[in-house]
């Protein structure tokens, strides 16, 4: 690459014949031929900016317009609430800067190499004289600029998916590991055009690269080993980073250290493992996690964790989030079943109170015979919510719930579930939504259905976490957050009817209350149960515009506190799962396509058929 190649100003002869036929097939000389070039190739400075790095926009770039040869810049502002958002991708063939040029105005956005990139500097002088003698140029740069703005201006969900990976080894011995092939041939049997690339090409030049990734729809850079030339460029040329490690090696003491601004945000870590079976966390885990954005468990001779990665990097990974509602959760196994029948993956899981504990049986990879069974003994057979006492913190001690919690979830943490998953709590001190993405499962879950009055509070660090509800009783927008790909959710509010006839309900005697009660008012636990999700509705209503795909049980017969319709309300989710699959498809994961759809359920064994393990070639 000619980085940090610097040519005099005006000395044409000094660029490379092959720099010029390259500009000329830049759509930003269309209809104007070779003058034109020659024109910014005589008032223009040759230079590079490795990935990762800030433009400086002081001395001759104060005032100056780039045109991206090769790579890919981004451009970045500071928001109050948001910070550092990334608002625009320019690739080659594009300018950046012509606002400040054109208005004079002090530079408001950081122009940010997102992989090896070489510029042309045009100051402002050789601009005025270049749109002077060539008109239409400014055309074909205010259509650049046009679309940029609506790509700027469109919601976050449309934004452009990643097209370059790193798979990068932290520890020794990875350089060959066949799972970048994997992943590769997956992709390739959903449509994609994916290939990989190795150390071998790392005498290429910039132009070589940028025609090899325009030829691809995703090209993974293989890292050889940790810290090598290689790897460090196979960073900077990566729109998202992954880190390689084997579960059943502690991971480097060192820093990970990946400060390149990314298209897609932190990076994730790819976790081996030798046998079918999880063997657990790496030691040293705990020191680096705050690092990645999520990591995934990659276990020997399961395709379905590589068909899931696949689904991942290409923005169709599935999201299932499950709301709360009590018994109505138990209607989460039934929309479960109907959809693991039609052969939906469930790639990342999130959800509060009944739904959180679902989400993690799920994630724990339990059938759905098993999670019948085991939801059955604990909420019907064993009745955790019956151990009263004296309500000076909640009606229930809870001791039962954590203890049932416990003997099912044991001491497993969730950054060891076999699939990435979430649930949400409120907290109490900050009056805020609390997301659970690490810590021992039994006790987020304790927190996730604590009902404020029902069952006591959950300490966290000082805060006082309590059921999720409260705050957010369907959180399709923090699985949103996450940009995977289709998110499917199923709500068990439904309409829950609190209405009474008595105008001096709750003044009656004692005696008349209990005969009220035993006509089916509502009881202090019904009340209770209500007022703890009544201040979500809102936020609920908006939520559910959210998901790609919605399913909404009806079970007029079925409320909060039927424990014993148990499997009423499995039926019931399941027949009207069912009904809607038929009527509307299912989502479409494992095809290479823009936009959520919906589709026939794929020949899923063709591909995993497909990545079976292949030969390491180029």
């Amino acid at each position: 690459m000619a980085f940090l190649s610097t040519l005099l100003m005006g000395s044409e002869q000094s660029y490379p014949p092959s720099l010029r036929e390259h500009l000329g097939g830049f759509a930003l000389f269309e209809g104007l031929g070779d003058a034109a070039v020659r024109k910014l190739l005589s008032d223009s400075c040759w230079f590079g900016l490795p990935g990762g790095m800030t433009l400086a926009r002081d001395g001759e770039n104060h005032s100056a317009l780039f045109l991206v040869v090769t790579g890919c810049v981004g451009i970045y502002v500071d928001e109050p609430q948001r910070g550092r958002r990334l608002v625009a991708q320019v690739p080659a063939g594009e300018t950046v800067g012509e606002m400040s040029l054109l208005t004079g105005d002090e530079h408001i956005a950081r122009i940010v190499a997102l992989r090896d990139t070489e510029l042309l500097r045009i100051g402002h002088e050789g601009f005025e004289a270049l749109i002077s003698r060539h008109p239409r140029l400014a055309l074909n740069m205010m259509r650049f600029m046009v679309r940029r703005l609506r790509d700027t201006t469109r919601n976050s969900r449309e934004r452009a998916r990643p097209r370059t990976f790193a798979i990068v080894p932290l520890q020794e011995g990875l350089g060959d590991e066949p799972i970048v092939h994997r992943l590769a041939a997956a992709l390739v049997s959903m449509g994609s055009r994916a290939s990989v690339l190795d150390a071998s090409v790392c005498d290429q030049t910039a132009e070589w690269f940028d025609a090899f990734e325009a030829a691809h729809d995703v090209v993974f850079y293989r890292g050889d080993a940790p810290n090598t030339a290689w790897s460090h460029l196979c960073e900077r040329q990566a729109d998202r980073v992954l880190f390689l490690a084997r579960a059943d090696r502690p991971l480097p003491l060192q820093p990970v250290r990946s400060t390149k601004e990314r298209v897609a945000g932190p990076p994730d870590l790819l976790l081996l493992h030798p046998g079918s079976v999880s063997s657990g966390l790496p030691e040293n885990f705990m020191a680096h996690s705050g690092l990645f954005e999520t990591h995934h468990h990659i276990r020997a001779s399961r395709t379905e964790d590589i068909l899931r990665l696949a689904r991942y990097v290409s923005g169709r990974a599935v999201g299932l989030v499950l709301g709360g509602g009590g018994a109505r959760g138990f209607a989460h196994i039934g929309v479960a079943k109907a959809l693991t029948e039609a052969k939906v993956p469930f790639d990342f899981l999130g959800g509060v109170s009944m739904g959180a504990i679902i989400a993690a049986g799920l994630a724990a990879e339990w059938s759905i015979e098993e999670m019948t069974e085991r939801l059955r003994d604990v909420f019907v057979v064993r009745k955790p919510l019956s151990d009263y006492t004296v309500p000076l913190i909640a009606l229930v001690r809870g001791k039962k719930v954590s203890t049932l919690l416990q003997a099912h979830f044991g001491d497993m943490r969730i950054e060891e579930l076999p699939k990435p998953y979430f649930c949400v709590s409120s907290d109490l001190t900050t009056g805020r939504i609390h997301e659970h993405r690490t810590g021992l499962i039994w006790r987020t879950l304790r927190a996730s259905v604590a009902l404020p009055g029902i069952l006591p509070p959950v300490s966290h660090r000082g805060h006082l976490l309590v059921d999720g509800g409260v705050m957010n009783n369907l959180p399709v927008d923090v699985m949103r957050e996450r940009r995977i790909g289709p998110l499917i959710a199923s709500d068990v509010t439904g309409e829950v009817d609190m209405s009474v006839r008595d105008s001096r309900y709750g003044e009656r005697p004692i005696w008349r209350l209990l005969w009220q009660r035993m006509r089916g008012t509502p009881s202090i636990v019904s009340i209770l149960m209500r007022s703890g999700t009544v201040g979500s509705e809102a936020q609920r209503r908006i939520v559910r515009e959210q998901a790609d795909y919605l399913f909404e049980p009806p079970m007029p017969d079925v409320g909060v506190r039927d424990w014993r319709l148990f499997d009423r309300a499995v039926a019931e989710g399941y027949a009207h799962a069912c009904v809607q699959i038929e009527k509307h498809g299912v989502p479409l994961t494992a095809a290479w396509s823009e936009g959520p759809a919906v589709a026939v359920p794929p020949d899923h064994a063709a591909v995993a058929k497909a990545v079976e393990p292949v030969p390491q070639t180029q």
